[in-house]
C-alpha cells in the first residue's frame, strides 16, 4: 500500500511537471549565450540543463508506473501486472499530454522506447531486489543515461532528439559547427551513466543475493539447533526411562517387606510398614507418572501446590516466593500429570524470578483462584516484564526459551490456557488455567 501511495504521488508531481515551463530557463538562456559569444561550454550546459529536465520527469512517470504496478500485483496477487500495466500506461501517458494539450509535451521517440524497455528488462534482473528505494536509484541512472541520446546529433536521424528543445540544440551545434563536441560530450556521458546503472544494479542485485543465504543459514542454524536439541532431549528422555526403569526394581522390594511388616502383630512395626507401604506407593505412582507423561490422575490443588513449593524452597530463590492459597480451594481436584503440572510452575516461577533479578526489591508472588470452572495458578512478579521467545530466539535473561515451550506444550496437554497480562504496578502477571473435575465425577 505504501508504495502505491509513494507511486501515485510520483505521478502526480510528473503530470504537474508537464505544466511548468520556468524549469526550461536556463536551457534558453544559455543557448542564447552560446550563439552570442560563439561558446561551446554554453551549449553543454544548455544540453545539460535539459537532461537533466527531462530525465527528471521521466524518472517521476517511468519509477511511478513501475513502482505502481509492482504495488498492485502484490495487493492482487497478480504477478503478471508487473509486467504488464507499464508498456501499456507510459505510452498513454505520453500520448495523453498531446491529446490534453498541456504546455509541455513529451516526444515518445526512440530514447523513450528504448527507456521503456531497458526499464521493463530492469524489472527482470531486479526481481530479487525487495526494496523499492533500490529498484528506483537503478531505474534513475537508467533513465539519465538515455536521455544523453537525445542530444547526439549523429543520431538524428534515427528518430533521436526529435522535440523542440532537443533540436534546437542540435542544430545550433550544427551550425556553429561545434556538433563533435555535441557528439563526444553526450557520448562519454551516456557511456559513464550506463557503466554506473550497471554496477549499480550488480551492486544490488549480489547485496540481495547475500542477504538471502544469510537468511538461509540462519534458518538452517537454527534447524540443526532444534534438531540437536530434540536429540539431547530424547537421549535424556531415554536415560529417565531406564533410570526410573531400574527403580522400581528396589521399590518392589521395599513394597513387599513393608507388606510384611504390616501384618505383623507387634502394633509398632505395623505401623512403621504400614507408613513405608504408603510412602513406597506414593513413589511407585511418582515414577509411574515420570515414566509415562501423557498419564494423568486426580490431585487436589494443595498436593499440587504443596509438592511444588517443596521442589521450589530448596533454590536458592526459594524464599522470594510468596504464596497465597485460599483454604476452600485446596480440596478443589484436579485432573493431570502432578510431576509434569510441578514442572509447569517451576518452570514459570524461575522465569518470573529471573526477571526480577536486576530490581532492588524483587518480588514474585504464586496463588491460585478460581473462575468458570477453571482454576487459575497465577505467577506475578514486579521486573520490567516477561520476554517470549520469537522463531527460537533467546528468553530475555539468555535462556534457550525451552523452558517457556515445554510449559506451552504441558498446558496444552492438561486441556489448560497460558496467558500473559500487565500488572498494574509494572511487570507480569501469568494464569495457568486447568479445568476442575466435576463433583459428580
Amino acid at each position: 500500500m505504501r508504495e502505491c501511495m509513494t507511486a501515485a504521488a510520483m505521478l502526480l508531481l510528473w503530470l504537474l511537471s508537464q505544466t511548468i515551463q520556468f524549469s526550461f530557463a536556463p536551457v534558453y538562456a544559455n543557448l542564447y549565450t552560446s550563439v552570442t559569444l560563439n561558446e561551446g561550454g554554453y551549449m553543454l550546459l544548455a544540453a545539460m540543463w535539459l537532461v537533466l529536465n527531462n530525465a527528471t520527469r521521466a524518472v517521476l512517470l517511468y519509477g511511478g508506473w513501475f513502482m505502481l504496478s509492482d504495488g498492485v500485483s502484490v495487493i492482487f496477487d497478480a504477478k503478471r501486472a508487473a509486467w504488464v500495466l507499464p508498456p501499456l500506461a507510459i505510452p498513454v501517458s505520453y500520448f495523453g499530454m498531446s491529446f490534453l494539450h498541456f504546455p509541455s509535451v513529451p516526444h515518445f521517440g526512440v530514447p523513450a522506447l528504448i527507456t521503456l524497455v531497458s526499464v521493463w528488462l530492469l524489472q527482470y534482473i531486479t526481481s530479487d531486489v525487495k526494496k523499492a528505494g533500490y529498484k528506483f536509484a537503478v531505474q534513475a541512472v537508467v533513465v539519465f543515461s538515455i536521455q544523453w541520446l537525445d542530444l547526439i546529433p549523429v543520431l538524428t536521424p534515427y528518430g533521436f532528439g526529435w522535440g523542440e528543445l532537443s533540436y534546437a540544440i542540435k542544430h545550433t551545434s550544427l551550425l556553429m559547427e561545434k556538433d563533435h563536441l555535441l557528439n563526444m560530450v553526450c557520448m562519454l556521458a551516456f557511456a559513464f551513466s550506463s557503466l554506473v546503472a550497471m554496477l549499480l544494479t550488480k551492486l544490488f542485485v549480489s547485496y540481495e543475493k547475500q542477504l538471502r543465504q544469510l537468511r538461509l543459514l540462519r534458518l538452517r542454524e537454527r534447524e540443526l539447533t532444534r534438531i540437536r536439541t530434540d536429540q539431547a532431549r530424547m537421549r535424556l528422555y531415554q536415560e529417565m526411562q531406564y533410570l526410573v526403569h531400574d527403580l522400581k526394581r528396589p521399590l518392589t522390594t521395599v513394597l513387599g517387606l513393608s507388606d510384611l511388616l504390616s501384618i505383623s502383630k507387634d502394633a509398632s512395626t505395623a505401623s512403621h510398614g504400614r507408613a513405608i507401604a504408603g510412602a513406597a506407593e506414593k513413589m511407585e505412582q511418582m515414577i509411574g507418572e515420570i515414566k509415562y507423561p501423557d498419564r494423568q490422575r486426580e490431585a487436589t490443588v494443595g498436593e499440587i501446590v504443596d509438592y511444588t513449593m517443596a521442589q521450589v524452597r530448596g533454590m536458592p530463590w526459594g524464599s522470594v516466593v510468596s504464596v497465597e492459597i485460599p483454604a476452600e480451594l485446596r480440596d478443589k481436584r484436579l485432573c493431570l500429570n502432578v510431576i509434569r503440572f510441578s514442572r509447569v510452575l517451576v518452570n514459570l516461577l524461575d522465569n518470573a524470578w529471573h526477571a526480577t533479578e536486576s530490581t532492588k526489591q524483587p518480588l514474585v508472588s504464586f496463588s491460585i483462584s478460581l473462575g468458570r470452572e477453571r482454576i487459575s495458578f497465577i505467577i506475578e512478579d514486579n521486573g520490567p516484564g516477561f520476554i517470549e521467545p520469537v522463531d527460537g530466539e533467546k528468553s530475555g535473561w539468555g535462556s534457550s526459551g525451552l523452558g517457556l515451550a515445554f510449559v506451552k506444550e504441558a498446558i496444552a496437554g492438561f486441556h489448560g490456557d497460558l496467558a500473559y497480562e500487565e500488572r498494574s504496578g509494572g511487570g507480569v502477571r501469568c494464569l495457568a488455567s486447568i479445568p476442575v473435575v466435576s463433583e459428580g465425577k
